[in-house]
């Protein structure tokens, strides 16, 4: 396991599992049972293109504890990122521990394409976590996590709060579509970041406070999907 990148909002964690337990997991995601995207509802963040992106169950830790049939794997990996060791909760972003929290996951496959929007996410999550489980990724293949520059002083006109956001933007979960003249703005103010490609075994921690979004899977990926357990960080006090 190595730390590769890490600020006050984003931390990447390389080599999180051990080669034969990445490849066990890796396996196993290739026989789980996947749903499409918006077959129950409209997921904001992944627009409405005709790009196909699939999705598993979801697993939990914390509060309750879930493991959907056939999930044992992801609910391992869900179980290691919820209770971190020391080393990996010291290197986790402010505020995103593995106590006083409930930890979801589930995998998405995102083929040819496929995108997420510019967001945030709600001001009642601790954070989120993406973590690869394909068993390879080409350079070309698209996919790259794109993360906003942080702002800690706000925006430029200094009408931005302390965490670096116009109030405008607190609290947004899903993209403005651009119907928020103030979000688009600040992030066009910016206007520069951190990428992080969908290397396989590869860990990723945000905080809610950042903007982020995911390049489109780009046809060089064939039909080899971006494949990657996602979930959130949820305070126990905001199930209450």
């Amino acid at each position: 396991m190595k730390i590769t990148i890490r600020t006050p909002h984003l931390t990447v964690v390389d080599d999180f599992l051990g080669e034969a337990e990445f490849a066990s997991l890796a396996t196993s995601l290739q026989f789980l049972s996947y749903r499409p995207m918006h077959s129950k509802e409209w997921v904001k963040a992944y627009g409405l293109s005709s790009a196909p992106v699939l999705q598993s169950e979801l697993a939990t830790r914390g509060r309750v504890d879930s493991t959907p049939p056939g999930m044992s794997r992801v609910g391992e990996l869900v179980e290691r990122i919820a209770r971190p060791d020391g080393a990996l909760q010291d290197s986790y972003p402010q505020g995103i521990t593995g106590q006083g929290s409930t930890v979801t996951g589930r995998t998405v496959l995102s083929g040819v394409g496929a995108a997420l929007n510019w967001h945030n996410d709600a001001e009642s999550l601790l954070g989120a976590y993406v973590f690869y489980g394909h068993p390879r990724w080409g350079s070309s293949w698209g996919g790259e996590l794109l993360v906003l520059a942080e702002d800690e002083a706000g925006g430029r006109d200094g009408t931005g709060d302390r965490d670096g956001r116009p109030p405008e933007v607190n609290g947004d979960l899903g993209p403005d579509f651009m119907l928020d003249v103030r979000a688009e703005q600040y992030r066009n103010d910016i206007g520069h970041g951190i990428f992080v490609s969908a290397r396989p075994n590869r860990l990723v921690l945000l905080t809610s406070r950042v903007h982020h979004r995911v390049a489109p899977v780009t046809p060089s990926a064939g039909d080899q999907p971006r494949t990657a357990v996602v979930g959130f960080f949820v305070s126990d006090a905001g199930l209450s």
